[in-house]
């Protein structure tokens, strides 16, 4: 079982920012100042979509939850609040997030309910069976291979988990920061899950300001 972070350790990372891509780079792995800056923005405006999320979840004493891309942590943090009988590990690429949602998260990492690693989707830092919760959101599009990354999330959940994906879905608004996915680019993404081996996939829609879905799965 992986310790808490210590607020003054280094990560050695499991994973890296690629680096370049311009600006529209930074939201899928945030870096330096700029990257900062982007985290800030993703704490506001991911807010009700992360909401919607963790009502997904249907988070119960307990549980052991994984969070996947956690950037400012605002999602990690709603977690711990909400449910104060759980204990939550986040995985993120971009050592910026690690450190911003450390310092959002402080008062639960030194009490132990939370804990942070910089690493990847392909190469989860867990054992077999750990996790009964699993969630990610608005970051599926940055995965690298949807396919093998899910194969990976089912190894570190126990029989019986839930998988939550969060989802932007398409908007032609000039506000928009990312155009989000079509209907039907959803309807594949629940149709690899379910091929990848998890049951009882469905999809939920709601407008929280945006359309957004989430689907849900069974490990």
């Amino acid at each position: 079982m992986n310790t808490p972070m210590p607020m003054n350790q280094t990560l050695l990372p499991s994973g890296r920012c690629a680096g370049g891509g311009g600006w529209q780079a930074q939201f899928a792995c945030p870096e330096g100042w700029l990257g900062s800056l982007v985290g800030q923005l993703m704490a506001v405006k991911n807010d009700a979509i992360n909401r919607f999320a963790i009502e997904q979840l249907a988070l119960q004493a307990g549980d052991q939850v994984l969070e996947i891309g956690f950037g400012p942590g605002k999602t990690l943090q709603l977690m711990a609040e909400q449910a104060p009988q759980t204990f939550i590990a986040g995985v993120d690429l971009s050592l910026t997030m690690v450190t911003q949602a450390a310092r959002r998260n402080q008062h639960f990492i030194k009490a132990g309910r939370v804990e942070l690693q910089q690493g990847a989707v392909s190469n989860l830092p867990y054992e077999y069976g750990r996790f009964t919760k699993v969630v990610a959101v608005n970051n599926y599009q940055f995965w690298p291979n949807p396919e093998l990354d899910l194969t990976e999330i089912q190894r570190v959940m126990s029989q019986g988990a839930r998988l939550v994906l969060g989802l932007r879905l398409h908007s032609a608004s000039l506000l928009a920061l990312a155009p989000g996915f079509k209907q039907e680019e959803v309807e594949e993404i629940a149709g690899l899950v379910r091929w990848v081996g998890f049951h009882d996939v469905r999809v939920e829609r709601r407008n929280v300001g945006r359309e957004v879905a989430c689907v849900l799965a069974t490990r």
